[in-house]
């Protein structure tokens, strides 16, 4: 005959099912937090990524609003050779579906030198990039202090994430319109002038693909 303590040691501990139960259930709670950590960490790297793309437009559009509220006809410049008659001092145009601007500026980067003028051949363009997508560029920012010389200057990219970089200009308005005209080219040579204002259209591409849209348009104080 099993004695009292002996029956109370055989139902002490645990069972084969009940290990198992609480495994079970240890499995789903760490699967649930995973599963929140992983949501979290993936919301805190989008906003990040948002925010990113954000402030490198912002940076972008900044820049070229300073430069462009600083466009001034060319006029006594640091230059080789004398300046042509028909010198174009502010030229904008579409190189495929994206535009090159070109003008001069009292925008000139603080670290060139020039003897005669503060003015400065300032240009925005986009070069290809290598990779995985054949849409990416870089958008470069060139400022050439040696007006004329298309040899000198100096580029450098101010973001490496472009998929779209548009320029229209605002012209005046039409004798049958009460709308400004906008047109995607211009050529203060043959316009004769500068536009009324420059709008700047950029899309720029982050971490999963996200796209982070920006414009602006910048009124031109000298066309007044």
């Amino acid at each position: 005959m099993r004695s009292a303590s002996s029956i109370r040691d055989d139902k002490s501990g645990f069972t084969l099912i009940e290990v198992l139960v609480a495994v079970a259930i240890t499995v789903i709670v760490l699967t649930m937090l995973y599963s929140s950590f992983s949501q979290l960490t993936t919301a805190k790297r989008r906003v990040e990524t948002e925010n990113e793309l954000i402030q490198e437009a912002n940076t972008i559009l900044l820049k070229m609003r300073h430069d462009l509220v600083n466009v001034f006809p060319r006029g006594s410049i640091n230059s080789e050779v004398p300046p042509p008659s028909a010198y174009s001092y502010f030229s904008g145009r579409l190189e495929g579906d994206n535009s090159r601007i070109v003008f001069t500026s009292f925008a000139k980067d603080p670290t060139h030198y020039s003897t005669q003028s503060g003015q400065s051949e300032i240009s925005y363009y986009l070069v290809p990039l290598r990779g995985e997508r054949e849409d990416m560029f870089a958008l470069m920012r060139k400022d050439n202090y040696w007006i004329g010389n298309d040899e000198a200057g100096a580029a450098y990219p101010i973001s490496e994430r472009v998929l779209s970089f548009r320029v229209n200009f605002l012209s005046e308005r039409s004798p049958d319109s009460v709308a400004e005209q906008r047109v995607w080219e211009w050529d203060s040579s043959v316009m004769r002038g500068f536009p009324k204002a420059v709008q700047v259209h950029i899309i720029l591409l982050g971490d999963g693909g996200h796209e982070e849209v920006h414009s602006m348009i910048v009124a031109i104080p000298v066309a007044d």
